[in-house]
């Protein structure tokens, strides 16, 4: 009689090519992973619906059922737990505040479904990537997801390369992707006119975001031992530069090119190539632009600003930040595109202006200090993670962010004998941008970007514990 088969056998469906008591075999079952996150490029759907949320959502409901009924779900979401009560604690607060506060600032709301979208997406996403580190060996799932995000933003790059010479309003399927529908104008359109194209992403701050987030994918795979052909990677990095540079969003140019670079240069692998090529990419770019050979890109009237900016005397801030912080000796403008149009939105124009969503988080503070006003929040797009945070969560949702941010590089850090090497290096780049790019933008809660960028952190970093026995593969050789 042969025997049965051990406690280890369920376990196995982690491994490639293995199977799942319930769910079949490993290849199929790994479409799961590999569409969803696929729909993060989706369009919007009807009823103002993303495909990126039906997607994770009802994927987050799946994962439930599953490690519920393989008695997994505390194991799987154990070593993420503090992030996890963190994020809905403040998911929580946002939420009883946007039912339960009346707000006493005189400048209306904004969408309390956007809001709590905002709130409780990334705890989806979170719960569905445990559930896949459960199925799927987790190195795996690294390299295939990494794939995934650096073609999905190497073909987002050559949408916005089409776009800068033909315009927006030539390829009309793009308002799918930018809005629920309406003739309102997006800042997709708005950023266009002044020479800045995002691809499928309504914000070119989002795109940065995605965009830097794909390089460091990409620098990944061919670091960590996947053969990668000249033919394949070449083109996918020139796209994925390209497209970031074709943004102008400042954290792809300050901070997803320099963590890129840092990538590049802290390992031997493919460290000539890669810089040779990203040298080459930007110095053609320039070239081209210069003869304009790259359409309607602004990039020379935004260097213009910066250059008035510094000249006017303006602090290093205020210039870098394109006017979110620091002071002002003069006024340099607005870079726009960034920010959502104003006029309809009824909050005093000073509020709208360069460095006025900093006064607006203080008069938040003043009249809703411990709650803010709920995920409601305010008709305003804004410029910052702490912006929101205080806008929506008030001071105790600042402390849950603060302490979400904190985690997540001190687990980084924890993690540098657990992990392999390259491994490790691409999970401190993505808790560098999420630092960094909280400065410019509400990263963890943006459209799309937020989704990769959750999906990456889970993988990494969240749900990977200090104590896991290390292995040492091939590809942590640098």
């Amino acid at each position: 009689m042969s025997a049965a088969p051990s406690a280890d056998a369920e376990v196995r469906a982690g491994e490639p090519g293995g199977r799942h008591p319930m769910l079949g075999s490993q290849g199929r079952l790994f479409l799961w992973p590999v569409v969803t996150t696929a729909c993060v490029f989706g369009p919007y759907l009807i009823g103002g619906v993303r495909t990126e949320q039906l997607a994770l959502l009802c994927s987050a409901l799946a994962a439930v059922v599953v490690l519920l009924v393989s008695r997994r779900l505390v194991p799987a979401l154990r070593p993420g737990w503090p992030v996890l009560a963190l994020w809905a604690a403040y998911a929580a607060t946002a939420a009883v505040g946007g039912v339960l506060i009346e707000s006493r600032i005189p400048w209306g709301s904004g969408s309390l479904v956007a809001g709590l979208d905002n709130a409780f997406l990334p705890l989806a996403t979170m719960t569905v990537t445990a559930t896949w580190m459960v199925l799927f060996d987790k190195q795996h799932l690294v390299r295939i997801l990494s794939w995934m995000v650096a073609g999905g933003m190497a073909a987002n790059g050559a949408v916005a390369l089409a776009t800068s010479y033909v315009g927006a309003d030539r390829i009309p399927l793009l308002r799918l992707f930018w809005a629920a529908g309406g003739d309102d104008v997006t800042v997709a359109e708005l950023a266009a006119g002044n020479g800045r194209f995002s691809g499928i992403f309504n914000q070119p701050a989002e795109a940065g975001v995605a965009y830097s987030l794909a390089a460091f994918c990409l620098v990944h795979l061919m670091r960590s031992g996947t053969r990668v052909p000249t033919k394949v990677w070449l083109p996918l990095w020139a796209l994925i530069v390209v497209g970031g540079l074709l943004t102008l969003s400042k954290i792809f140019v300050i901070g997803g090119v320099v963590v890129a670079g840092g990538l590049i240069l802290s390992g031997r692998r493919h460290r000539l190539p890669l810089s040779m090529a990203s040298v080459a990419v930007v110095v053609a770019a320039g070239v081209l632009a210069a003869v304009g050979g790259l359409g309607s890109w602004g990039a020379s009237g935004q260097l213009a600003w910066y250059v008035d900016s510094a000249r006017a005397g303006n602090s290093w801030a205020y210039t870098l930040s394109a006017g979110r912080f620091g002071d002002a000796s003069a006024d340099a403008g607005s870079l726009g595109g960034e920010q959502a149009p104003s006029g309809d939105s009824g909050v005093p124009e000073e509020f709208q202006q360069p460095g006025g969503l900093v006064e607006l988080s203080r008069v938040v503070l003043d009249e809703h200090p411990w709650f803010g006003v709920g995920a409601r929040g305010l008709p305003v797009s804004y410029d910052a993670t702490w912006v929101e945070t205080i806008i929506v969560a008030g001071l105790v949702g600042l402390v849950l962010m603060v302490g979400v941010h904190l985690f997540l590089l001190v687990r980084w850090w924890r993690l540098r004998g657990t992990l392999a090497r390259e491994e490790w290096r691409l999970a401190g780049a993505v808790v560098l941008l999420v630092w960094g790019s909280s400065f410019g933008m509400p990263s963890l809660t943006g459209n799309r970007e937020s989704s990769l960028m959750w999906i990456l952190l889970a993988l990494l970093v969240v749900f990977r514990s200090p104590s896991e026995r290390s292995k040492p593969p091939a590809e942590s050789q640098a």
